[in-house]
Formats: structure tokens, sequence, C-alpha cells
């Protein structure tokens, strides 16, 4: 799947916002009237980056059955939502249509905010006929390297026979050389075999690559299980019912594409899965120390919305960076 994101601070930005959201939402297969509701989302979610926001981020993200615009900063954070929810509605007084008319624009809306650190706002079209039966809910949002104009951290997912199995590759370095690599283990993600098959796979595809760090999480609905292998950095954080506090699942050591032929596999982590868990996942672009338990109620929002105020708060902004979140539940 494929995302991007750019840096939202000066109004020269908020034209490159909207050219991007414009271009890979017609590149998602999204009709010409949804495209000129995201043009005009997108704007109005980029100007209120540059007027109010700090360090403000515009993503977009096209995933199984829809098309995501995210803008997250880090701060000052919006006290009443529910007012900025009304139309005309402005922390300066002056009339602007706000985040009411993106509500109205998108087919699903969710926004996270905690004074003073920030916000996070997801605006989501659905795609016709697109595959939503994965059985879960999903979100991602991805930052590519300042200069650069490929990523070479990005993820994939496949479905089949009851099984969800998601990937997230990193490719070393970054540019076209590290693209190639994610690529190429990308393309073996499938719902067959399991996810320490699926890492042997990859590793003989990334044989004449750079390699990359991968984690792959496969979730069997019929059995209500969890399973989980990785080789590299990939964080991975397990969240399950109302706990904040998270299980962190191990990678092993090393480089998909680099390892003996003769290494022993490590067998996949199993847990529970059920409608209440969620799942994250993220490169190492974006730091690793957070704790969902400062941000009381994030988990209980949209995946998307998730990822894109991690991607917010905590993307370095000077490396790739890729965060996807799956959420026990049927897909929206």
């Amino acid at each position: 799947m494929t995302g991007a994101a750019v840096a939202v601070t000066q109004q020269v930005h908020v034209n490159q916002a909207r050219n991007l959201a414009t271009s890979r939402a017609r590149a998602a297969g999204l009709p010409r009237s949804s495209v000129d509701r995201v043009a005009l989302a997108a704007s109005e979610l980029a100007t209120n980056l540059v007027k109010y926001a700090v360090d403000g981020l515009f993503a977009v993200a096209a995933t199984p059955g829809g098309f995501d615009l995210l803008a997250a900063d880090r701060g000052p954070g919006i006290r009443r939502v529910d007012e900025c929810l009304r139309d005309g509605y402005s922390t300066t007084g002056t009339l602007g249509t706000g985040l009411g008319a993106v509500r109205r624009l998108a087919d699903r809306f969710d926004v996270f905010s905690r004074v003073p650190q920030g916000t996070a706002v997801l605006a989501r079209w659905h795609l016709t006929g697109a595959d939503s039966a994965l059985g879960v809910r999903l979100g991602a949002a991805e930052y590519t390297t300042p200069g650069e104009t490929v990523s070479g951290d990005a993820w994939a997912v496949a479905t089949g026979r009851g099984v969800t199995t998601l990937a997230v590759s990193d490719g070393l370095g970054h540019g076209p050389g590290a693209a190639e690599a994610s690529a190429a283990a990308l393309a073996h993600v499938s719902a067959a075999g399991m996810p320490d098959e699926v890492l042997g796979v990859m590793n003989d595809a990334l044989a004449r690559t750079r390699g990359a760090t991968v984690a792959v999480a496969q979730i069997d609905h019929r059995r209500h299980v969890l399973r989980y292998s990785g080789v590299g950095n990939i964080a991975a954080r397990l969240y399950a019912g109302g706990d904040t506090a998270g299980e962190t699942l191990v990678s092993h050591p090393g480089i998909v594409g680099k390892r003996p032929r003769t290494s022993r596999s490590h067998r996949p982590a199993e847990r529970t899965w059920s409608s209440e868990c969620r799942l994250v996942l993220h490169t190492d672009g974006v730091s690793q120390r957070w704790s969902a338990g400062d941000w009381p109620g994030l988990l209980r929002h949209e995946p998307a919305t998730v990822a894109g105020w991690l991607l917010g708060q905590h993307c370095r902004r000077r490396d790739d960076a890729c965060v996807v979140v799956i959420a026990g539940g049927d897909a929206s």
C-alpha cells in the first residue's frame, strides 16, 4: 500500500498538500466527485495546520477499501473539539469552514486532541467495489526522507481463508535502493504460510538487494490467534482490551536478505486476538519513546487516527518512517 506525507508550516505548503492529496486520490481510484471533495478537505486541513499548529504534518494513505487524509501536529491541541466541528468556528474569531466542513466532505471523520500535545484528524473516503473483507480495521501513515522521492519504509496486507497477514518493511538506508528492497519483500506477503515461512521466502527474494528489516503479523480469525515473527528493529506493540501498557513483541536480530539459508527458523510468537485488540507496528523512523498511557482514549479511536498521531508526535523527520495500526473488528 502507498502513502506519503509533507511538512506543513507555511502557506506555500497548502498547495503542496492539496496536490499530493488529489494526485494520490486519483491513483487510488476515487471518482472525480470524491477527488474534488478530497481537494477541498486537504486545503482546509493544511490551512488549519499553517494557522494554528506547531510542526504540522499532512499525510495521505491508500488502504484496502479507503483513501485517507491525515493532519497531525505537536500543539497546542484543541480544548473543545465539539465546538471546532461547528461551521464558522475559529480560534481567531475569523470566519472559516473549519473541521465541520471536512467532516461533511468525508465518508468517515475522526479527531483526537490533547492539550498541549497536539491534534490528529482523519478524513476517509470509501473506495467503491474495493476489498474491505479483512475482518479488521487498519490505518497507516508514512513519511519520506526529505530530498528523496521514494520511501524505503512500506507495508502490505493480504487476506484469505480467514487469515489476515500484515507486513512492515524498512529497506536499509533510504532512497531507491531501500524502496527496491522493501518492494521485493512485500511482494511475498501472503495469507498462506506462517509468519516465519513468509520471512524465509522474503530472505531468498532479497538476496540481491541491500536487505531490510521486516515484521510479519498474522491474524487467524477462526482461532482468534495473533502470530508474529520479525527480523531486525521494527517495533511491535500489542494492546489487549483497555490495556494501555501493552506488550512488546520481540523480533530476532539480523537483516532479511542477508541471513544464511541454514539459519534456524524461529517459531512465531502467539497471542490471543479479539475485537478489543490493537497492534501497532512502526519502523525506526518513529521514536520508540512513547507510551499509550500518556494519551488516554487514543486507542479507542480509528487505527488511522492512531497512526497519524504517532507519526505527528514521534516521527524523527530526517529518515523514512512508517506506522501501521490494526484493530479487531470489521473493516470500516
